[in-house]
């Protein structure tokens, strides 16, 4: 298994490479310019179902769907807090950040933003590049930006 495949698998299941590699034992072998884990599959495909079944005990009860305001509020804090420079923040992350605070799944997020956008045309702008992206449509995209509307000029009165 390719070294980058594990480390995102082993994100998606919540828990980090290291402990799954110590857990089964694996090797780390260098093919090429990258890495590779020697790992027993059968050991492997126990390792996550167990894993799998302990978190859907811990898994805390669902919570009320959160309102349209409530994850607009949410999205644009995860935007504001994870952009860069140029404004834009990567989705995968701003995802990331949104579904853990409200407690939904991908699909939910995804959903949801398309909704948004769709009722708040202009208010936000996704781009298609990135390593990660998430589908939205018939696109996928890495990127999005708040676009912020500011007043031209204030005037200010002494």
């Amino acid at each position: 298994m390719r070294k980058s495949d594990f480390d995102r698998f082993a994100e998606k299941l919540g828990v980090s490479p290291e402990e799954i590699l110590t857990a089964l034992k694996a090797e780390v072998v260098k093919v090429g310019p990258g890495f590779r884990y020697l790992i027993d599959m059968e050991n492997f495909f126990y390792y996550v179902l167990s894993r799998l079944h302990t978190q859907k005990k811990e898994a805390p009860p669902r919570q009320q769907a959160a309102s349209p305001e409530r994850f607009e509020e949410v999205l644009n804090r995860a935007i504001d807090s994870l952009a860069g420079a140029s404004g834009y923040a990567k989705l995968v992350e701003v995802k990331n950040a949104v579904t853990r605070e409200l407690g939904i799944e991908e699909e939910e997020f995804v959903r949801r933003l398309q909704d948004l956008i769709q009722t708040k045309k202009g208010a936000y702008i996704l781009l298609e590049g990135g390593d990660l992206k998430i589908q939205i449509g018939a696109k996928k995209y890495g990127y999005i930006k708040r676009v912020v509307k500011n007043s031209l000029a204030e005037v200010v009165y002494y």
